[in-house]
């Protein structure tokens, strides 16, 4: 059998590169069009014939879901590639049980977790797009805090723990010697209330719960942003001589849907960048669809937060490689924080080659 599959395997890798390579039609002309035509199709999935099955889609609250909207709007339109059944969730403990099951195929959940779910479920996660890069900002009542250097010796009010806002504060800490109080709240909306009730001088808040404390209409009149966690993140780095963006959000997508799913695949991600380019295109529209969805209570907030919350779309190579980065200096300063190991290469989605695609098809043939 196992010579059988190789024979088979051959054939159908030569029939591949001759393909590839162009032949002649039966009138003498070139095929070469047609292939190209091809591969436009394989690239364009909306022309190949996608599965009606539903395809569930877990988001939160809060920028991880923002670029999420339009994508949403899409599907209760009718409008979307796919039959798309979609959970916005405050947290994503909601979620992650049923992620862990298998019983999903895409979730925008924080990147740290995305490592976590990826070493708790032996390689069934797979992250296929970053969608949210640094949303942490320092937020004081008075003057006193114009550098990192300005934290030592104050008490700080944060959420977070146990997630990217507290690893990515503790690097920067660690990396500038500096030592403070951190209080952790179990809720961001309770580092708010702390802030505008003068409990807390100082805070670290991600959007849009920045623009919400700034708005306020109790909000104390000296609050105001003084730190980006952003900017303090790649400082962290360059003196410890590390590299990685502060990847904060993601998307994952079921890897054995992923497998059998190669064109929905495709064509989920064309649905999503669609979606996260409309927030940088037409903010007004783009805040409007993330209060329908309810990611964000009011379009004015979700508006205001948007310049901030650094919505992205990265595949690819890039995303691999800023991942890595970001994955490695999160493992170096506390293995847990990533699931106790780093993710290896099978955990970063990229486009199967025609060999691969070859090599599935036949092994799907003798399952």
């Amino acid at each position: 059998m196992k010579k059988f599959l190789a024979i088979l395997l051959a054939v159908l890798m030569c029939a591949a590169v001759l393909t590839a390579c162009g032949a002649k039609k039966a009138d003498g002309t070139d095929t070469t069009a047609d292939t190209a035509a091809d591969t436009a199709a394989e690239t364009h999935p909306e022309k190949t014939t996608l599965s009606k099955d539903p395809v569930r889609v877990f988001t939160l609250k809060g920028p991880t879901g923002m670029g999420m909207a339009k994508l949403i709007s899409d599907s209760k339109n009718g409008e979307a590639s796919l039959n798309y059944e979609f959970t916005v969730a405050s947290s994503a403990d909601e979620f992650t049980g049923t992620i862990i099951q298998g019983d999903f195929e895409f979730a925008a959940v924080p990147t740290n977790l995305a490592a976590v779910l990826a070493a708790k479920t032996n390689g069934a996660v797979t992250v296929a797009a970053v969608n949210t890069l640094g949303v942490l900002y320092v937020l004081e009542n008075g003057d006193s805090v114009k550098s990192v250097e300005d934290l030592a010796g104050k008490t700080i009010y944060s959420s977070g723990q146990g997630a990217v806002p507290e690893y990515a504060l503790n690097y920067i800490l660690d990396a500038f010697g500096i030592e403070c109080n951190v209080i952790y709240e179990s809720e961001h909306d309770a580092v708010v209330s702390d802030l505008i009730t003068k409990k807390a001088d100082i805070a670290i808040l991600p959007e849009p719960k920045v623009t919400a404390a700034l708005k306020n209409a109790d909000a104390p009149e000296g609050l105001h942003v003084a730190l980006d966690l952003n900017d303090l993140w790649k400082a962290a780095c360059e003196k410890k001589g590390d590299s990685g963006e502060l990847y904060m959000g993601c998307v994952i997508v079921n890897t054995a849907w992923a497998n059998e799913h190669p064109n929905e695949l495709e064509a989920f991600l064309s649905d999503y960048k669609a979606s996260v380019d409309i927030c940088s295109a037409d903010p007004d529209t783009a805040s409007t669809l993330i209060a329908d969805a309810g990611i964000i209570p009011a379009a004015p907030v979700a508006k205001a937060a948007m310049a901030n919350c650094h919505i992205v779309f990265i595949i690819g190579d890039k995303m691999a490689e800023g991942l890595k980065g970001f994955y490695n200096v999160l493992y170096g300063f506390n293995p847990a924080s990533v699931g106790g190991k780093l993710p290896d290469d099978n955990f970063y989605w990229v486009k199967p080659t025609t060999t691969q695609q070859v090599q599935h098809k036949v092994k799907k043939l003798f399952q």
